[in-house]
């Protein structure tokens, strides 16, 4: 279907999940991953854009499956690593008021904080669902339970974003460098 437009964007999310990756071993599935390289490489019809973005944790798995060559950029997300950081995640996605932001600054304001941005939305879409009172406090809780308040010593758990841009012509692309 992503044909049938001028212009289309499609998102692999999770690509190794997809694969049925499993690093004990390790072993995937060579039929998806087979089928995802033919319809990657797949130069969309004349006249229509295509944007692709895939996402992965493992991007050392993509690589060793020789997958990263389908895709023309490759963009390191790095985890949410301040409060500050947490803060202005939480002002541009727009889930919560003013004052509820306001309670959450005075939680993680000046500390150290560990968080993929997958994982900050679930989190915020959980206390959503919380009556309005106690919907900060939810929040609170389930960031101190992920551990997220509690920085590794090593990063883990980052995301990469994968663009496919090849059929977009002089697409401008900042902070996006070539690896």
């Amino acid at each position: 279907d992503a044909y049938k437009s001028q212009l289309s964007c499609v998102v692999v999310d999770d690509i190794e999940r997809l694969l049925d990756y499993v690093p004990i071993g390790p072993r995937f599935s060579n039929l998806v991953l087979q089928a995802l390289l033919v319809l990657l490489k797949k130069a969309p019809p004349q006249g229509r854009k295509l944007l692709i973005i895939g996402t992965t944790s493992r991007k050392d798995v993509l690589q060793e499956m020789e997958m990263l060559n389908a895709f023309s950029t490759t963009i390191h997300v790095p985890n949410i690593a301040t409060g500050e950081q947490l803060l202005e995640a939480l002002e541009l996605l727009g889930n919560f008021k003013d004052k509820e932001r306001t309670t959450i600054a005075q939680q993680v304001k000046g500390k150290k904080v560990w968080i993929g941005i997958k994982k900050l939305l679930m989190l915020i879409e959980m206390s959503l669902q919380m009556d309005p009172e106690y919907r900060v406090r939810k929040f609170l809780a389930l960031l101190r339970e992920e551990g997220a308040s509690e920085r590794p010593s090593k990063e883990v758990g980052c995301t990469v974003g994968l663009l496919s841009l090849s059929c977009f012509a002089k697409l401008p692309c900042h902070n996006a460098g070539k690896t």
